[in-house]
């Protein structure tokens, strides 16, 4: 569906906004990540001095699970989300009509994008194994193993599980809030912007997928969260209901932390890296014609919300300072004018 906007600012203008907010939400969670040295000044006396690695090595540890997941939800929500959300009231006024919170979503829907998400997964695993047999040197692919043990360090430790209440816990704070906040800014924001601004919604999809993923620092899984992203912001190109997108990343989010957990109950000792799924190059391309044709079930069901997809629509915003910016569009007509 079309993305309701306002004239109240130019296109360079909304851009900055939101590059501003969000580089003001970098700030206050650099600041939010000294929560764990507030909570535990012993802690923090003992960092002093220390080494970047020997600061990794204290703070990663399972008796601080609770403050780094608290951590991870701060600094995403001042990152991704509450930027987006007054960039949206900034810009343009009507928040949730602008970024797609205000459309329902039917158990049609619903269905349809949890059987897209299911079908991907062969798909992304491919492309991680496929990134992995590329052709990079002995210290490039030693850079990514140190990159994508880090990483799976402190999964290790903010995603630890040790019962239900544990993975319900992990659930919300590494699969769900996180979907909730980065769906916000990078399809009911960058995504949004790009396409009314570029006019070539496609392009504005590609770019907003390479930006997602990048901002993940995972060498291996590059290809594969570009993958996942163009396929969300695809649903959300064609709908503009922010909500789809949404239930798509939580459903992937939730897959995975759902397989550890269980793959853990069976095998404490198992590392994060040896969870993920690994699939034949067949299993791969056949989920990928599976993904097309569930695709294109989607566009069926969701054709009534196919109005001039991707596309501006004016909305109204009442300021009786500046009635310039209250245009009408009788009708829901679109305006494609800049």
């Amino acid at each position: 569906m079309s993305y309701p906007a306002t004239k109240k600012f130019t296109y360079w203008g909304q851009f900055g906004v939101l590059l501003g907010l969000t580089g003001a939400g970098i700030v206050l969670a650099g600041i939010v990540s000294f929560i764990p040295l507030w909570m535990n000044p012993e802690l923090g006396t003992s960092l002093i001095g220390a080494s970047q690695e020997k600061i990794m090595d204290k703070l990663l540890v399972p008796e601080n699970a609770g403050m780094l997941r608290l951590v991870q939800l701060l600094s995403t929500l001042f990152i991704f989300f509450l930027p987006t959300l007054f960039y949206a009231w900034i810009c343009h006024k009507k928040t949730g009509t602008h970024l797609g919170f205000n459309k329902p979503v039917n158990g049609q829907q619903m269905f349809i994008v949890l059987l897209i998400m299911f079908a991907c997964l062969p798909l992304v695993g491919m492309l991680a194994q496929f990134t992995e047999s590329l052709p990079f040197s002995e210290a490039t692919k030693l850079k990514f193993k140190i990159a994508e043990e880090d990483y799976a360090r402190q999964i290790e430790v903010v995603g630890r599980m040790n019962n239900f209440k544990d993975y319900l816990l992990a659930l919300f704070m590494l699969a769900i809030f996180p979907a909730l906040f980065e769906e916000t800014l990078f399809r009911g924001g960058i995504q949004n912007l790009l396409s009314r601004w570029f006019k070539a919604p496609i392009l504005a999809i590609i770019v907003t997928s390479i930006i997602f993923s990048a901002i993940h620092f995972s060498y291996i899984g590059f290809l594969s969260r570009v993958a996942l992203s163009l396929v969300l912001g695809w649903m959300y190109y064609r709908t503009g209901n922010l909500w789809l997108s949404i239930i798509g990343h939580i459903t992937n989010n939730g897959v995975a932390m759902t397989v550890l957990y269980l793959m853990k109950l069976y095998n404490p000792a198992l590392k994060v890296n040896d969870a993920d799924p690994t699939f034949p190059i067949w299993v791969g391309i056949f989920s990928t014609i599976v993904l097309v044709g569930l695709l294109l079930q989607f566009e069926k069901i969701n054709m009534h919300q196919n109005n001039n997809p991707g596309e501006e629509e004016l909305i109204v915003v009442e300021d009786a300072r500046h009635p310039s910016w209250a245009q009408e569009t009788p009708n829901n007509q679109t305006n494609n004018g800049n």
